[in-house]
């Protein structure tokens, strides 16, 4: 039997990554299913968990899932379901999720017009309901009703109050859509009167007092300091006077004292964390949503704005725009210049097809630029020897990451995004202005080492994806092929993939109907998914031979599964 590891030639990757891709579907598994409180929320702190108990979670879960997609008019999970039947060569149930259900738990989870919830059952903790109480959850409005409550009258009234107190009229439930769209939310937060007509519609006001954050500040140096330039790129009077005012202050304390007053009102509150999980749903923030945005969150932040900007000089002037020290750790962030310059022209932008993944991204850098005319011989030079500078490194954050997975870092982790627009949007934006010249790629490749570090957990989760379902393809091509819905019916694939249906007792209409359904759902999937196969293979007989490293099979892998993936999408919601 063939396995898809068998293409690593080094052994111990070969081992590092079996084992990790193994530990981290079950993480995956914890996460997805404590973010709707099937499980409790500590359960991903330790990741201890009984496996009876993670059986009757997600035995919850399909049941919920099942009643939800009956009542089509209730939201658009029909069409999430459809998209995740591209995802073949799947076992009917099992103990753990299967990919398309996870698939389905990413996208019910997902904060970028995934999941749109028209209705939901009242009375009851359902599916719908988990999810946009787990929505509230994120943004931290009435932290303290969990996902797995029943939608009562009191709890909607509480929902309500939160809506009214920033300035959201339209009731619970369109809020609850709304936080689950970036670029609707940005827009909201320009406009809503409670958050505009004030200073927080502005500014935003934290401090890093620790350490950790003396250091962020120290790193950004005279680039936020600069006062003139802060307020000019503030487009309210009354912002521009409190800054001005609040700068003057020459007492600490009573400057402190100020800052506090601001940090503790709720559109400052709210203002914040919807920042902490704009870069979160990006994949830039990788600390735990909390309540402060702190050296993280602002890390994260200048890492945005230093990469989405065309060179360094642009960024750094955009430091000076968007952030302000007035010492002594206290800080205002321009939320209006960043929802307005920065974030909505990415979440707004389309995603171009070649480039609506990390690893697109990464496997056009490190191609062969043989093909790209435009370059001397001597740039051609220049950037395969950057490209590879930054092969070595993704090889070596990678290696890193399996071992982090398979040792079990620090018991307390921090959730990662799990649903991929946001990202993808992200990521686009960085390849756009890229047209094969060669300031470009080197502005492109110096981009990507900036977001390594930042970015390895989403390159290591597009591999595993891509990785597993090439192992699934080649189970149904060296395997059995049998396919049984039921125990009244089962087609079997013969060698050339001419399918025979048996039948061993008298099926119910709607056991033919299902059956046939899942025969044409993998016979669609059978040309695709071998020459998928057919192109990895070709790659793994190649690597012993030296042409191509492991690094850009896996990457490659990634690309070649998603563009697949995305064709197969496409026809299945036609």
């Amino acid at each position: 039997m063939i396995d898809a590891f068998d293409i690593l030639e080094d052994q111990t990757i070969r081992n590092e990554f079996y084992q990790a891709f193994e530990k981290l579907d079950r993480i995956d598994l914890i996460q997805l299913l404590s973010d709707l409180k099937y499980i409790p929320l500590k359960a991903f702190d330790d990741l201890h968990i009984d496996d009876s108990e993670l059986a009757k979670a997600i035995s919850r879960f399909r049941s919920e899932y099942q009643a939800a997609l009956q009542l089509k008019s209730f939201s658009n999970l029909d069409d999430i379901r459809k998209a995740s039947e591209a995802l073949e060569f799947e076992e009917p149930t099992s103990v753990a999720l299967t990919k398309k259900e996870t698939y389905i738990l990413k996208e019910l989870v997902g904060l970028n017009n995934e999941l749109i919830i028209h209705q939901v059952v009242e009375g009851e903790c359902t599916l719908l309901s988990r999810v946009l109480l787990y929505r509230y959850r994120v943004y931290d409005i009435n932290k303290g009703v969990m996902a797995n409550q029943k939608v009562t009258g009191a709890v909607i009234q509480k929902l309500e109050a939160s809506a009214k107190k920033i300035g959201f009229n339209d009731g619970w439930l369109a809020l609850g859509n709304l936080l689950a769209s970036q670029e609707g939310l940005s827009t909201f937060c320009l406009s809503s009167s409670v958050l505009s007509n004030n200073i927080f519609g502005h500014c935003i006001f934290i401090e890093l007092p620790s350490k950790q954050g003396k250091e962020v500040i120290r790193s950004l140096g005279a680039k936020i300091r600069k006062k003139r330039r802060f307020i000019k790129a503030l487009s309210a009077e009354g912002a521009k006077t409190t800054i001005n005012r609040l700068s003057k202050h020459e007492d600490f304390g009573t400057l402190h004292n100020e800052i506090h007053r601001f940090m503790g009102f709720l559109p400052n509150k709210f203002m914040r964390r919807t920042l902490q999980v704009k870069l979160w749903t990006m994949g830039l923030y990788q600390g735990n949503l909390d309540h402060d945005f702190g050296p993280l969150s602002t890390n994260a932040l200048v890492e945005y704005l230093m990469t989405i900007t065309e060179d360094d000089n642009t960024g750094k002037e955009a430091l000076g725009l968007n952030i302000f020290n007035f010492g002594n750790d206290q800080c205002a962030i321009s939320i209006r210049q960043l929802l307005t310059h920065h974030f909505l022209p990415v979440e707004t932008a389309a995603i171009a097809q070649d480039q609506s993944s990390v690893s697109q991204i990464f496997d056009f850098v490190l191609e062969d630029k043989s093909r790209v005319t435009s370059l001397s011989r001597n740039e051609k030079k220049r950037v395969h020897k950057e490209s590879q500078k930054l092969k070595k490194n993704i090889e070596i954050k990678l290696r890193v990451e399996s071992r982090t997975i398979i040792n079990g870092a620090s018991p307390k982790k921090a959730r990662q995004y799990k649903a991929k627009k946001g990202i993808m949007k992200f990521f686009s934006n960085l390849f756009k202005f890229v047209k094969n010249a060669f300031t470009k790629l080197l502005k492109l490749i110096k981009k990507l080492f900036r977001l390594i570090k930042k970015t390895i957990k989403i390159i290591y989760s597009e591999i595993k994806e891509a990785f597993q379902h090439f192992k699934d393809g080649l189970t149904f091509l060296f395997g059995k092929r049998i396919i049984s819905t039921n125990t009244s019916i089962t087609t079997d694939y013969d060698f050339d993939f001419d399918g025979i249906t048996k039948i061993h007792s008298v099926p119910t209409t709607q056991e033919l109907q299902d059956h046939a359904a899942t025969v044409r759902n993998y016979a669609a999937a059978i040309y695709p998914t071998l020459n998928f196969i057919r192109i990895v293979i070709k790659w793994g007989i190649h690597i012993a031979t030296g042409p191509i490293g492991w690094l850009k099979i896996l990457i490659s892998i990634a690309k070649l599964f998603k563009e697949m993936l995305r064709k197969q999408i496409l026809v299945k919601l036609a």
